[in-house]
């Protein structure tokens, strides 16, 4: 039987007419903005707008990304915890004309698990903050024993000292003591070599104990640099003190038991506290902060991680008697 090719073509054609006419059915449809059932300039508008309208969304987003914009919404959610170091600052450029950022009162920088809010200067009367030694426009850190309060960070070290020598003043009194000492001492900066050779000499010879050792090393080790309180007081029965800024000190809760003892009260106590155990800012914190105040390009009379260094080598020996 042969072939009809004429009919194999006239189908052939017809289904690609139906094709063409369906497919551009649903294009029409699809295209179709103002539901006439045709192809027109208002349609195309339509589809313009909402193109514009993504983009100007995508934008917004983009933005809201870059800049981290904070409004007084934000500090309100359940989930916001302000972070430890803040900034005080006038509103840069790029914040004050950028639409996103109407009506901030600040915004954030992040950088890996480092936080830092940058609240505007016109704006910090909104929050219910106070700041040591007095407000400015720069950088401050978190007061570890109250959590409303910031410490500008280029006097943090030695406002921590001051706080715990304070503390440790308030102890003898409550505590009735008659007679303490503060002294402040820091250990050399080539201390951990020269304990070290110190110690093996001694070892070699086999002539002291142990805590003979330790002491000898160090001695050699410290430097004293300041007598930092020293007060005679008549004394009377102890009352237990609150502590804040020494409350994990072992040595001091130690001294305030013994001393609260109604059977066996505490007459002398000598020992020492190093610092860094009871400092704001620990060693990783201080690398993290560097380096943020790097990435905003904030100047600092300080480095946060040679005064963390100069921490660990820090202590305050402290004298009581009763």
């Amino acid at each position: 039987m042969g072939i009809d090719f004429g009919k194999m073509f006239a189908d052939a054609t017809k289904g690609v007419s139906d094709f063409l006419d369906k497919t551009g059915k649903d294009i029409t449809k699809a295209i179709d903005q103002n539901g006439d059932g045709k192809l027109d300039f208002s349609d195309l508008q339509v589809i313009s707008d909402r193109i514009q309208a993504a983009q100007a969304e995508a934008q917004r987003k983009a933005d809201l990304e870059r800049l981290k914009p904070l409004f007084s919404d934000d500090f309100e959610r359940p989930e916001f915890v302000m972070p430890k170091m803040i900034r005080i600052d006038e509103i840069d450029k790029q914040h004050a004309e950028n639409a996103v950022c109407k009506g901030s009162v600040g915004f954030r920088t992040i950088l890996g698990d480092m936080s830092v809010i940058t609240i505007y200067r016109n704006q910090i009367g909104s929050f219910d903050l106070s700041f040591f030694p007095e407000l400015d426009s720069s950088v401050y850190y978190v007061d570890p024993c109250d959590r409303d309060k910031y410490i500008l960070l280029d006097s943090y070290f030695l406002y921590m000292k001051e706080q715990r020598v304070a503390e440790l003043q308030r102890i003898a009194q409550s505590l009735g003591a008659k007679y303490f000492k503060i002294i402040y001492k820091e250990r050399k900066e080539t201390a951990s070599s020269n304990s070290v050779n110190a110690a093996a000499k001694i070892n070699a010879a086999g002539a002291k104990a142990d805590s003979e050792i330790n002491h000898a090393v160090s001695n050699s080790q410290m430097s004293t640099v300041s007598i930092e309180s020293e007060m005679r007081f008549p004394g009377h029965a102890p009352e237990k003190p609150e502590l804040h800024y020494l409350r994990k000190e072992i040595s001091v809760k130690n001294l305030i038991e013994m001393r609260m003892d109604p059977l066996s009260p505490l007459q002398h106590q000598h020992f020492i506290l190093e610092m860094s155990n009871s400092s704001g800012i620990k060693m990783n914190d201080a690398v993290k902060i560097d380096a943020i105040l790097k990435e905003m390009k904030i100047a600092s009379r300080i480095a946060v991680v040679s005064e963390a260094q100069k921490e660990e080598r820090r202590i305050l020996e402290y004298e009581i008697e009763f």
